[in-house]
C-alpha cells in the first residue's frame, strides 16, 4: 500500500453516512429516535469526520510547505554564489523565506494538527456512543430497552457536542490572545518610529 492509498484510506470514515442511515431506518426498534439520530448524532458523527479530513491535509500541506521551503533556501543560499544565478538568487530566498515564515505563522495560529486529532477523536466518541445505544452493550446494557437508554444517550450526546465546542474554542484561546499581543507590540513599534522620524518626545 502506498503512501497516497494509506492517506485516503484515513480519511473514508469506517461506516458511510449512507450506511448508517440505511441502519437506523432498517430498526423498528429505533423509529421513535428516528429524527435525532439522523439530525443530530449521525449529522455530527459527519461532520466532524469532514472536518478532521480538512484540518489534516490543511495541516500537511502547511508542514509540508514549510519542509520544502525550508530545504530549497540552502540550495537556495548555494546558487547565489554562482554569477549566473546571484542576481536572482537574493530574490529568490526571500520570497521563499516569507512564504515559509508566513506558512508556520498560519499554522501556528489556526492549529489545524489539534483540530484534525480533535474532530477525528470526537467522531469516533461519538460514533462508539451510538453503536452501544443501538446494540444496548455497555453503559445501556443494564436498561434492557432503547426506551429508557435514550434519555441517557441524548443526554451524552448534547454533553460531548458542549463538550466540543469549549475545547474547539480553547485550541484558539492562546493563539488569538499571541496574536493581538503580538499586533499592539507591532502598532507600539510604529509608533515610536514616527515619533523618531518627527522629533516628538514622550513626557
Amino acid at each position: 500500500m502506498g503512501i497516497f492509498d494509506r492517506f485516503r484510506t484515513e480519511e473514508e470514515p469506517l461506516v458511510s453516512q449512507q450506511e448508517l442511515e440505511k441502519f437506523i431506518d432498517g430498526r423498528e426498534d429505533l423509529q421513535l429516535y428516528h429524527d435525532f439520530l439522523k439530525q443530530r448524532w449521525l449529522k455530527m458523527v459527519i461532520w466532524w469526520h469532514n472536518r478532521s479530513v480538512q484540518a489534516r491535509w490543511r495541516y500537511f500541506f502547511f508542514r509540508g510547505t514549510v519542509i520544502i521551503g525550508g530545504v530549497l533556501i540552502p540550495i537556495l543560499s548555494v546558487l547565489n554564489m554562482n554569477d549566473r544565478f546571484a542576481p536572482y538568487a537574493p530574490i529568490a530566498i526571500a520570497i521563499v523565506g516569507g512564504v515559509v515564515a508566513g506558512c508556520a505563522a498560519w499554522e501556528g495560529v489556526a492549529n489545524y494538527g489539534e483540530i484534525w486529532r480533535g474532530k477525528r477523536r470526537s467522531a469516533e466518541l461519538l460514533k462508539v456512543e451510538g453503536w452501544q445505544f443501538f446494540q444496548l452493550c455497555g453503559k445501556y446494557q443494564q436498561d434492557g430497552c432503547h426506551e429508557k437508554g435514550f434519555p441517557r444517550f441524548a443526554a451524552a450526546v448534547e454533553e460531548m457536542i458542549a463538550r466540543e465546542v469549549g475545547e474547539y474554542f480553547a485550541v484558539f484561546d492562546p493563539s488569538l490572545a499571541q496574536s493581538k499581543v503580538v499586533a499592539e507590540q507591532a502598532f507600539m513599534d510604529l509608533i515610536d518610529d514616527i515619533r523618531k522620524k518627527f522629533g516628538y518626545t514622550t513626557n
